[in-house]
């Protein structure tokens, strides 16, 4: 199983995936943690997300000596999501195993291998995948312990339970919800984990938390920290809305979730079903399939609350999958306990799913989508050293900066301002309102420029850079069609 996940988390790691804005900035981070110093941006402290994956990444810079770009430093880190997302399904089918059984655990582990979702959040420098595999391993030793008799053995088990649950927590503040939040939940749920069992995991869970609190208050943060964890936790809320699909009201959610249902269909249906498999798990009478029912539920719930009310990003979602499927075996093995006439359509559903998630894995992990970083081989190929190069989105400007004559410039007047000679465009990002320059400036493009590179991707859509007519350019100025940037404070 395991050899599995790496073959398809290893082919096409550097190009089977577009360099995301997040990407660059968690290798930057992760340099600087490599040379000593504390998680920052541009200078300043950075607290939004917990240190847990800048240690780890600022550890393998260290010790392999890794240098360059942070662009380039993120395609390298990529193998080390690479080892945890494997390492992920192998957990997964410990855990399945234990639950419902070897078939199930190997159906659930090949659709995990292969899942498209999945493969793409493993497939990135995200600290999704490392939280994600501290999630499910501090969840498959809270299962060791439900199971153990030796109270010295259930004491300990409960302790390095607690540590991995508190690893992932320091890597991703979030995971406090699919971690302790069912954990307690499960104290009072038919007194499904003693209450004993809960303070201790509870105990352990807080320590790395407690490190990591220490390291900031020592170094006189607290009131940086408290203030970013702040507006974090009101992004979570919805109270803020910053991110995700929720801050750019001229993208239609369930139009996008269509268009993408032919890439992540398997992964779509996984995520729904987190909700209702886990509420027929919470109603088992076993134990260790309860514990695992109210991890789903609650994860679900979290997931869907995301959606609709909070801070709708993408990742968000990966949690979710994997809890998805280690609860879906456990409530179909329930409902062929309780109906065995519907075993053959239970292994029909099983087959098709397997089959159909393999299919989109392969086509995920065969598809060339990395026009970024093409784009800038080519400028730095084909373009001369003085060339003036506008970037026109955020992750542009992380990605490609600094580099001499290139800078954002994501109107006509900036362009025309900068002197630039050329402009680089992803359309996707920029329709969407994910970046600095508004989508009319497409238009104008087309209209007006000459494309000198192009690349279509699934992920950013088309990758141009466009040669401007200076003639064109200055007219439009001169006649007050400037076309301002919709976000970055650029003119």
């Amino acid at each position: 199983m395991g050899l599995l996940a790496l073959v398809f988390r290893s082919f096409g790691v550097e190009r089977a995936n577009d360099v995301f804005i997040d990407e660059v900035t968690y290798a930057e981070i992760a340099q600087l943690v490599s040379q000593g110093q504390l998680p920052s941006i541009l200078g300043n402290p950075f607290f939004l997300h917990p240190p847990g994956s800048f240690v780890l990444n600022g550890l393998v810079i260290r010790v392999l000596g890794l240098e360059g770009h942070p662009m380039d430093l993120a395609l390298q880190l990529r193998w080390v999501n690479t080892v945890l997302g494997t390492l992920t399904v192998v957990v997964c089918y410990l855990l399945v195993s234990r639950l419902a059984g070897r078939v199930s655990a190997v159906v659930a582990g090949v659709i995990l291998a292969s899942d498209p979702f999945v493969l793409r959040m493993d497939g990135r420098l995200m600290i999704e995948t490392p939280a994600g595999l501290a999630v499910l391993s501090g969840w498959l030793l809270v299962l060791l312990v439900l199971d153990s008799t030796a109270d010295r053995r259930r004491a300990w088990l409960g302790v390095v339970a607690g540590l991995v649950f508190g690893l992932a927590i320091v890597t991703k503040d979030m995971t406090a919800a699919f971690t302790l939040v069912p954990l307690l939940a499960a104290v009072f749920w038919r007194k499904t984990v003693p209450m004993a069992t809960a303070l201790r995991i509870l105990a352990g869970s807080i320590v790395p938390y407690a490190v990591y609190l220490s390291v900031v208050a020592i170094n006189g943060l607290l009131p940086q920290f408290i203030e970013q964890k702040s507006v974090g936790v009101l992004r979570m809320v919805g109270a803020v809305q910053m991110t995700g699909f929720n801050t750019t009201p001229k993208v239609d959610l369930t139009a996008r979730l269509v268009d993408m249902a032919s890439r992540f269909g398997t992964s779509y249906l996984l995520l729904g079903l987190s909700i209702v498999a886990g509420a027929v798990a919470a109603f088992s009478p076993v134990a260790i399939r309860r514990v695992t029912g109210l991890f789903s539920l609650i994860t679900g719930f979290v997931g869907v609350y995301s959606v609709f009310f909070g801070a709708a990003e993408e990742q968000f979602g990966y949690c979710v999958v994997i809890v998805g499927l280690v609860s879906t075996p456990v409530a179909a093995t329930m409902v062929v306990s309780w109906r065995s006439r519907l075993r053959g359509v239970v292994g029909v559903a099983a087959a098709v799913i397997t089959v159909l998630s393999l299919i989109l894995g392969i086509q995920a992990r065969l598809v060339v989508d990395d026009g970024l970083v093409r784009a800038r081989d080519y400028m730095n190929a084909e373009l001369p050293e003085s060339a003036k190069v506008g970037l026109t989105s955020v992750t542009g400007e992380f990605a490609l900066l600094p580099h001499q004559g290139w800078e954002v410039l994501p109107s006509l007047q900036s362009l025309e301002n900068g002197n630039a000679q050329y402009v680089l465009t992803q359309d996707r990002p920029l329709k969407e309102g994910y970046g600095f320059a508004a989508p009319e400036l497409l238009h104008w493009l087309e209209n007006n420029a000459q494309p000198v590179f192009s690349f279509t991707g699934p992920t950013s859509g088309d990758t141009v850079l466009w040669q401007l007519d200076r003639t064109k350019l200055d007219a439009a100025v001169s006649q007050g069609q400037t076309i301002p940037p919709v976000s970055g404070g650029y003119r």
